[in-house]
């Protein structure tokens, strides 16, 4: 029970949060040690908060889950967790997680509460309406950014957003045409409304874009001029996943290919390393 619990939480799929830090690293504030407190925390609530809407959503299709060839070993599609069970975590997690902002800052709750109605929104309908799909999962992202900026009281560059907005859309993108690859129109209701070769030239137009994007934030007055000796490394990181998605290599979850692919990993890595170096010592 307790493994199927933690299964059930998806620690992996944290990771995603790690994006609450972005505006800690960009406004050179991760030396502070009362601004990294207050993000780590932030990052914990955000943890709580997306591991309350993985239950609850697990609760609500677990009908559909049952049908999918990996999502039946969900813990609740499976059986190994009661649905009860599941409803009760997942409202034990989410007040948890509200109770925690509101300690931290109202405004970070109000932040939290719009980010949950945004997950709720898409799973309870707009993960079927096709291209909105992809927009409610970039959002997501967005807050984080957000919320990472508004509990040490820095105003996020609307370049940065605009790369995580884009990079977001490009990453699920990829999910969605892997999932069309692998598991047919079946698995999923809206992989039906997408034109067969939609979602490739959606990811072609979109890479353009970030590049685009990054070298504008690159050359950014409060940036030093050596950063753009990032962008190599950022290009190499999109061309990786675009090789990946060509020669259909792609997984259909981005955060299980970016912890198994040795290269893309690797330049995600060597790129935060890079990019800190720079930002401290310029």
């Amino acid at each position: 029970m307790l493994f199927a619990i933690l299964k059930s939480l998806r620690p992996k799929q944290w990771i995603k949060n790690l994006l609450i830090f972005v505006p800690l690293v960009f406004s050179r504030e991760f030396l502070n040690l009362e601004s990294f407190k207050l993000v780590s925390i932030t990052f914990g609530i955000f943890c709580l908060t997306a591991s309350g809407v993985y239950l609850m959503n697990d609760v609500f299709d677990k009908k559909n889950d049952t049908k999918h060839p990996h999502k039946k070993q969900r813990a609740i599609a499976s059986g190994k967790l009661p649905v009860t069970a599941g409803v009760f975590l997942s409202l034990l997690l989410l007040l948890a997680s509200f109770f925690f902002a509101w300690k931290v800052d109202c405004v970070l709750l109000d932040i939290l509460l719009v980010y949950l109605v945004l997950q709720l929104a898409y799973s309870s309908y707009f993960k079927h309406v096709v291209i909105l799909d992809l927009i409610f999962i970039a959002m997501g992202f967005i807050v984080r950014i957000f919320a990472g900026g508004m509990v040490i009281g820095v105003e996020v560059s609307s370049w940065l957003l605009a790369i995580t907005f884009l990079l977001a859309l490009l990453l699920a993108s990829g999910k969605r045409l892997r999932e069309t690859e692998i598991q047919g129109v079946a698995s999923r209701k809206v992989l039906e409304s997408y034109p067969p070769n939609f979602l490739k030239s959606t990811i072609k137009v979109l890479l353009p874009a970030i590049l685009v994007s990054y070298l504008f934030y690159s050359f950014q007055a409060n940036n030093p001029p050596n950063f753009i000796w990032t962008a190599p490394i950022a290009v190499f990181g999109l061309l990786r996943y675009l090789f990946l998605i060509d020669s259909k290599k792609l997984t259909e979850d981005p955060t299980e290919l970016l912890l198994t692919d040795k290269p893309l990993l690797a330049s995600v890595i060597l790129w935060v390393a890079t990019s800190v170096g720079i930002l401290m010592f310029g």
